[in-house]
């Protein structure tokens, strides 16, 4: 039988895998999120335990799919084959993304328009903003903190690279100008734009 253990540890939950199928872990997992979504919202998440092992890249990615549908950041997950786990391909959006909306990338997230505040993007590599971005930003958010996030008017409510976490402090009266979004020494830098 299927089981999944959830454990807190310095500040992250750690869902702990045991024996059982991709299918049984998220029915497990969906169960408790509906049930306690207080506790699981805008909590640092961890994967471990053995039954990893035994899942496909694909079962994983749905598995952390579902982690960022109910609010949780995720961290890195603990098992061998992460590192062959193959990216998907890059989402285009060619309009405004409006409050609430929510959209998610398994490659490179690009958006020609502005990005409404309390909406919320995910991609498993880098996004990129051609317009405002004020809601939050998650790039490389199954733990890749080499991933950055650009913007023409980068003004996000919240970023996250990999695990790291940034609120960036809104200047109005600066001047609107593209700006990157990346991981230095542990912490999330930005800067202006420079091309190559």
């Amino acid at each position: 039988m299927a089981k999944v253990d959830i454990k807190g540890v310095n500040e992250n939950l750690v869902f702990v895998f045991t024996q059982g199928s991709g299918d049984e872990y998220a029915a497990i997992l969906k169960k408790k999120f509906e049930t306690t979504p207080q506790i699981f919202n805008g909590s640092p998440v961890l994967f471990q335990g053995e039954g990893l092992k035994f899942l496909t890249q694909e079962e994983i990615a749905a598995l952390q799919r579902l982690c960022l549908e109910y609010g949780m950041i995720l961290h890195n997950v603990h098992t061998p084959t992460r590192r062959t786990r193959t990216v998907g391909e890059d989402v285009f959006v060619y309009r405004n993304l409006r409050s609430g909306q929510k959209l998610h990338s398994e490659g490179s997230m690009i958006i020609w328009g502005n990005v409404h505040e309390s909406s919320e993007i995910t991609a498993a590599r880098d996004i990129i903003v051609l317009g405002r971005l004020e809601g939050i930003a998650h790039a490389g958010c199954y733990g890749d903190i080499s991933r950055t996030i650009f913007a023409l008017n980068l003004a996000p409510k919240q970023i996250r690279i990999g695990d790291k976490i940034s609120i960036v402090p809104v200047n109005e009266s600066k001047q609107p100008q593209p700006e990157v979004a990346y991981v230095e020494d542990n912490n999330i830098c930005i800067r202006d734009y420079r091309p190559r």
